[in-house]
């Protein structure tokens, strides 16, 4: 039987809240030394289902300024990483890996590896619960 949307919505808040420590011990390492960012403007939009799964969970969701060019940096790129907690950005913000994460977790340890993959898994499969 499907999850309703406030179940979906709860399940992936839970697993973005576990998986963040396990996805930062590679951020921590690879973004401080970035010459390309990642995280601009444009992909800290919320899409319609992010903003399904917020509304799901009664969270408000964060104030863009519309003025920003959205090829620059993302207002909410701080000097260690995002400002807001990952189950509140945009779910593209958790399942974008650029290459050189790509490439840390292939030569890091596999069974950590594995592990996040089961998890965004699991979040894509809740994150598409949410269209109902």
């Amino acid at each position: 039987m499907p999850r309703s949307r406030i179940d979906a919505a709860g399940k992936l808040q839970q697993l973005l809240i576990e998986s963040s420590p396990l996805i930062e011990e590679y951020t921590r390492e690879i973004c401080p030394v970035c010459t390309d960012v990642c995280c601009r403007q444009i992909h800290g939009i919320y899409r319609e289902r992010d903003i399904l799964h917020l509304n799901a969970l009664g969270a408000a969701i964060p104030e863009r300024d519309p003025a920003r060019p959205l090829d620059g940096p993302c207002e909410a790129l701080g000097e260690r990483g995002c400002t807001h907690p990952r189950w509140l950005r945009p779910f593209k913000c958790t399942w974008y890996f650029c290459d050189p994460l790509l490439e840390a977790m292939n030569d890091g340890p596999q069974k950590k590896a594995r592990a996040l993959s089961r998890v965004m898994q699991d979040m894509i499969e809740c994150y598409d619960e949410l269209k109902g």
